[in-house]
């Protein structure tokens, strides 16, 4: 009997174990932190993870429409950015996926190396409604040149986690890819 009972209280304990280990969420500053940790490793899985879905998906809504504006003059760009040589390959992969394969493009060589050397420095966040604005100092060593700028991460909370979004810059940017049968520059 003593043994059924201390069996039953060992279950219950792996039961709520789980729900304490969430409890014990990051805050915003750890968040961002873990965030730049994945790009010195180079762990983009991780980096995805980190990331607000809505905001890959959106990014991933982006590419596409920028690579079925672009055909098949594009086909080079997918290839060499995401593995893929079309629009409708690009649109079969997960979000996550497309946001990890554009990294590993883009970081790589001489941008891993500066980003794997680089240090961040958390000092704070500063809330907007539910967005948390981490503010941050990165020093990098370009060439000999020292970059220490001051900068700020956007967050979410997505399920309880801090999930970091797009910046405004590159939130603009994706905003000017025209949607799919829009006029092109060219035309």
């Amino acid at each position: 009997m003593k043994g059924r009972i201390w069996g039953v209280a060992v279950a219950a304990a792996l039961c709520v174990l789980p729900v304490r280990a969430s409890a014990q969420e990051l805050t915003p500053e750890q968040a961002v932190e873990r965030y730049f940790s994945t790009f010195k490793t180079g762990d983009f899985g991780a980096n995805a993870a980190m990331m607000d879905p809505a905001a890959l998906e959106e990014l991933k809504t982006a590419m596409t429409q920028l690579a079925t504006v672009a055909g098949s003059e594009g086909a080079e760009q997918l290839e060499e950015m995401f593995g893929v040589t079309s629009a409708e390959q690009l649109r079969g992969l997960t979000a996550a996926a497309l946001y990890e394969r554009m990294l590993a493009s883009v970081v790589k060589g001489e941008m891993r190396e500066l980003l794997s050397n680089a240090t961040i420095r958390v000092m704070g966040h500063v809330m907007e409604g539910d967005t948390a604005h981490v503010v941050y100092r990165m020093n990098m060593n370009m060439r000999g040149t020292t970059i220490n700028q001051v900068q700020v991460a956007p967050l979410i909370r997505v399920g309880g986690a801090w999930r970091v979004l797009l910046t405004g810059s590159f939130a603009g940017m994706i905003g000017a890819v025209p949607p799919p049968g829009a006029p092109s520059p060219r035309d």
